[in-house]
């Protein structure tokens, strides 16, 4: 019923909305802005925008100018083209611009009002390919750089590829001799289930992967939802240890992006409506986790800009499951300041439901003390946020533990079979394990003495802690089985 109710005030809504004139950006005492300024509007379209896949292969570079009319409570209505470029082109410019609904709605005598605005849609210019029968040809020189010069090229990559860009078969290269070209290498197309989302929605990854069965260098991988919806894609640069994820919401906006920047990674995040949220930097990818840096820019929910250059109150505000009864959400809020990037100061958080809150102190991003206070629990003092799980030991008795403990399958070693199985599990708050997977495959027999060997390790883990309190962390090992 409530949802009912929700779709009826909607509908009021938008009809009152309807009701009202339109305002052109002249005939308004001040006009209607995005959130966050144009530039990151603009940002924003770049970002979320899907190229059309023969366009891209035409390396074509076009404006496509789109209008719509912000309404009073901010969002985009009534989207529709000025002028038609082409078909494709313009189903995608108006798909990225209905994304972003962070307006300023003009105001005029001191009230809001709704206003027609024109932006152009920039499809930027990229370096064309050959796109025949759903396959996606691409030339390199000596120098394996991209060319455009078949003739002149020495390599040439063959990938069968969607609407979408995404691969749906196996990329081979070919290496260019006197007789023609010539195959040197055959990547098959992967899929590989993934545990433990942060969603909670089972997923799986699609990609290529090299011998060692790491993702391919320079490639990209994609995570969907069993019903095919894009969650996350990620490019994986020269090593297996850096990659650079972009993550998206349910509707297909991108949520948050990464890039290589000065050697650092670069992160930029929005908010569900599409306005600038975050920009901060990673020093770097450190096994599956990324190193905090500092944070550069924060704008508050409302378009103002909290944190400049590093400085700066913040207050953050979501949603969250109430300690007192995890069936009810509550508001969290949480207050602390920057400088130069980095937490300092005294820094709180609390539960609207008063069943947690905590209170810490930073030194230039150290944490220097904790307490934290959850409901009918005694209060935790700390000297460290967070702690991942750690065998003991470390890195080394994990290894220790291993090499006395595996044991490599006759059939494999008949066989030669080798390579590396990842083994996913969640190390309990008592640090027993459960809920195994193995997410990276090599073969039945080699499989399965890695899962034996580390359900082996069940309630020898260090428990993770968050504030002061053990938590339930899921964690990957990886296991490699080598002949000499």
């Amino acid at each position: 019923m409530k949802s009912v109710y929700s779709l009826l005030f909607c509908f009021l809504s938008l009809t009152s909305f309807a009701q009202q004139p339109v305002y052109p950006d002249f005939d308004v005492d001040s006009t209607a802005t995005p959130r966050g300024g144009m530039d990151y509007l603009t940002l924003f379209l770049q970002t979320n925008l899907r190229k059309p896949i023969k366009a891209e292969a035409e390396g074509i570079s076009r404006r496509v100018f789109v209008t719509g009319i912000v309404e009073p409570d901010g969002r985009i209505s009534e989207v529709s083209l000025l002028k038609s470029l082409r078909p494709d082109l313009d189903r995608e410019a108006l798909r990225v611009f209905r994304l972003f609904n962070a307006w300023k709605p003009a105001r005029k005598g001191g009230v809001a009002v709704r206003q027609v605005v024109k932006i152009p849609v920039v499809f930027a210019a990229n370096l064309p390919f050959r796109y025949v029968d759903g396959k996606r040809t691409d030339y390199y020189g000596p120098d394996l750089k991209l060319t455009s010069d078949s003739v002149a090229a020495q390599y040439r990559q063959v990938m069968p590829i969607d609407s979408l860009g995404m691969p749906t078969g196996s990329m081979i290269t070919y290496q260019k001799n006197r007789s023609g070209w010539k195959e040197v290498s055959r990547l098959s197309l992967v899929r590989r289930k993934n545990v433990g989302t942060a969603s909670g929605k089972p997923t799986y990854q699609i990609g290529y992967q090299n011998d060692d069965k790491q993702w391919a260098n320079q490639s990209m991988s994609y995570e969907l939802t069993d019903d095919g919806m894009l969650v996350r894609k990620t490019r994986h640069g020269e090593t297996y240890q850096t990659s650079y994820p972009t993550r998206y919401y349910d509707n297909g906006m991108v949520a948050e992006t990464s890039r290589e920047e000065t050697g650092r990674m670069l992160t930029t995040s929005w908010y569900p409506n599409g306005q600038i949220q975050q920009i901060r930097f990673d020093a770097g990818q450190f096994g599956s986790t990324y190193k905090f840096e500092r944070v550069q820019s924060y704008w508050a929910p409302d378009g103002k800009q909290q944190v400049i250059d590093g400085n700066g109150d913040v207050v953050f505000e979501s949603e969250r499951p109430s300690y007192a009864d995890p069936s009810k959400q509550t508001r969290y809020t949480e207050r602390g300041s920057y400088l130069d990037g980095k937490p300092q100061g005294v820094w709180s958080g609390r539960y609207a439901d008063g069943s947690f809150s905590y209170e810490e102190t930073y030194d230039r991003g150290k944490l220097q003390t904790g307490t934290s206070r959850k409901a009918n629990h005694p209060d935790l003092t700390y000297a460290a946020n967070e702690q991942l799980p750690e065998f003991p030991g470390g890195t080394g008795g994990l290894g220790q533990f291993l090499g006395e403990n595996l044991a490599y399958p006759a059939d494999a070693q008949r066989s030669r079979q080798q390579g590396k199985v990842l083994v996913s599990f969640t190390v309990c708050t008592d640090g027993s394990l459960c809920d195994y997977d193995v997410i990276q495959h090599v073969s039945p027999s080699i499989d399965s003495e890695a899962l034996r060997v580390v359900k082996k390790m069940s309630g020898k883990w260090k428990p993770g802690i968050q504030r002061g309190e053990p938590v339930r962390v899921r964690f990957s090992v990886p296991i490699n089985f080598a002949l000499y």
